[in-house]
């Protein structure tokens, strides 16, 4: 059966587009509660308002754009409850993440795994923070590839994608890189050097932690500076 041609190229096109846009927010040039008019948007990107429109429903199913009735779209404002939820959440998932790395993870893996951390470590706190936060995926990838649980993986991602303007805050609060490197360190020997389930999910639990206590921070002051 011969595939449509246009399905082919619509799709790539559709993610291209919110890629850009999810960086463009996590970059702060659309701010909390800022409205995203779709022809603005056209503009900017060179696309179509269909393919604007999938964009805005595929942002808004991650939960980082909100639609407002008779508003439109704008840029979500994540409230203190969200991210007392979302951070605790994540800190169970990460916490079985680790747990199932330790337990599940190849040789190949384990040391890619500790391949990053040195290169974590060695980087980390010199590299702007769009790079840190690549850095960062590249090793919550492979743990989640350790893992080996669909399953957890999608859940994951997903609050990822809704804290991921406050992740990119929080590496630039004072020290919380340094601190970071640490956390991971301690994750890193005890899922990948020790292959210790139960200290890896500690592990896993307390960098995710210290990461919401961060978090408390950058949301009041992304709030602060977001528009309407």
């Amino acid at each position: 059966m011969t595939q449509n041609p246009f399905l082919q190229l619509a799709a790539p096109l559709r993610q291209q587009t919110a890629d850009l846009l999810r960086a463009a927010i996590v970059a702060m040039e659309f701010k909390p509660g800022e409205r995203l008019i779709e022809t603005r948007l056209c503009e900017r990107f060179d696309v179509s308002r269909t393919v604007v429109r999938e964009v805005l429903r595929q942002l808004e199913a991650e939960g980082i754009v909100e639609m407002i009735p008779r508003r439109g779209p704008r840029v979500a404002i994540l409230t203190e409850k969200d991210i007392r939820d979302l951070y605790e959440l994540r800190g169970v998932l990460e916490g079985l993440i680790g747990q199932l790395f330790a337990i599940r993870a190849s040789a190949a893996q384990c040391a890619e795994v500790i391949g990053l951390t040195e290169q974590i470590g060695s980087s980390l706190e010199h590299l702007p923070v769009s790079e840190r936060t690549q850095l960062k995926d590249r090793y919550y990838h492979v743990l989640l590839a350790g893992a080996d649980n669909e399953a957890v993986e999608r859940a994951l991602r997903a609050i990822h994608s809704r804290t991921e303007l406050l992740r990119a805050y929080t590496l630039n609060l004072p020290g919380r890189a340094l601190r970071s490197i640490e956390e991971i360190k301690v994750i890193s020997e005890a899922a990948a050097v020790r292959r210790d389930p139960v200290a890896a999910r500690a592990a896993c639990e307390k960098h995710v932690q210290a990461a919401y206590e961060a978090a408390k921070d950058g949301f009041h002051v992304l709030n602060q500076i977001g528009g309407d």
